[in-house]
């Protein structure tokens, strides 16, 4: 064989060599130019970078992450060397979806003067579990500010309080033989003591390992306060439940202040009833606890026959204070767990 025939088989192996390197790697790799027009990408490349694609093609790696990462094209054209790392796990937010965004690692390599290797894998759970480390680093922090106001007991495996110290009297009056074997539903405000709020926080505890939850308590003295709670499961070695950890704070007085605010936010200026923002929210929620749990959700619309006359012959004065009276009488006759909105 010549030498020419074995130069050539030796670059058909090493190409077949890259192909099966591309298309089995556990991540999406793109090969392209400087200028980012696509010549090989591999199936999970593919499946990250469609989403972004209306016409359902891609044919240039810049052109696919522009309405999320348009920052990319300058950063290769700004690397001035011939080759190296260009970026390094640069986060791309694909969504900002509140509950679950997607978010991509990307990182580009410049491997020759007109070519590029970006690497794009789905860091979503990292991101989520790093947000989640956060939010438990600043909820300890407020503990720790404040160790005057918070309780610590445990739970059995069933959700029942099993453990009391001085901390629980302190915060909440009631003493051992008070809560020993009760649920969490024993600090709960009257109004508050909805019967599937205690066991849906622990369904959550054990589906996500913790879960916080604001609600109104009340101590044995009749005292309310606006009550935080973490729960967090606790494990034995085989990986079981064998019970939750849970901390109690009073947080009224932050609470009265983040009040004032999601007022303005939350209410409609006239009635006081719920605006209509804050109204879709609590209904996709609501929604998705109906689904969730089985249980029927009730919706009714009012609706002020003849308004428009209101106004027009009694004026806009007038056509308010009907509005006010309307938003007044569907409170009086609802629960406080139900909402009113305009």
């Amino acid at each position: 064989m010549s030498a020419d025939h074995v130069e050539r088989a030796e670059l058909e192996s090493e190409y077949e060599a890259l192909l099966s390197f591309m298309y089995l790697s556990p991540v999406g790799i793109v090969r392209s130019d400087k200028d980012g027009v696509v010549d090989m990408m591999n199936p999970l490349a593919a499946q990250l970078l469609m989403p972004l694609v209306k016409d359902g093609t891609i044919e240039n790696i810049f052109d696919s992450l522009a309405s999320v990462a348009p920052e990319l094209r300058n950063l290769v054209s700004s690397f001035q060397a011939e080759r190296g790392p260009v970026c390094e796990n640069h986060r791309v937010f694909v969504t900002q979806a509140k509950d679950g965004p997607v978010v991509l690692g990307c990182s580009i390599i410049k491997v020759a003067t007109n070519l590029l290797m970006t690497v794009l894998s789905d860091i979503s759970r990292q991101v989520a579990a790093e947000r989640r480390a956060r939010q438990t680093e600043a909820w300890l922090a407020g503990i720790y500010t404040s160790v005057n106001d918070f309780a610590f007991f445990t739970l059995d495996s069933s959700g029942r309080i099993e453990s009391w110290n001085s901390s629980v009297e302190r915060l909440t009056g009631f003493t051992e033989a008070e809560v020993m074997g009760r649920t969490l539903s024993r600090f709960y405000a009257p109004d508050a003591a909805v019967s599937h709020r205690s066991p849906e926080h622990i369904a959550l505890t054990r589906d996500e390992g913790w879960h916080v939850e604001e609600f109104w308590c009340e101590t044995k003295a009749g005292r309310r306060y606006w009550g935080q709670l973490l729960v967090a499961v606790l494990r034995e070695v085989e990986g079981d439940i064998s019970g939750y950890s849970v901390v109690l704070r009073d947080v009224t007085e932050r609470k009265l202040t983040s009040d004032n605010l999601k007022r303005l936010l939350t209410t409609d200026h006239l009635t006081g009833a719920t605006n209509r923002a804050h109204f879709f929210e609590i209904a996709e929620a609501e929604i998705g606890r109906a689904q969730r749990q089985g249980r029927p959700l009730s919706i009714i619309m009012l609706d002020a026959d003849h308004f428009k006359r209101i106004n027009d012959t009694a004026g806009h004065q007038a056509g308010d204070e009907v509005l006010k009276r309307i938003a007044a009488e569907a409170k009086a006759v609802l629960r406080i767990s139900d909402v009113v909105a305009r």
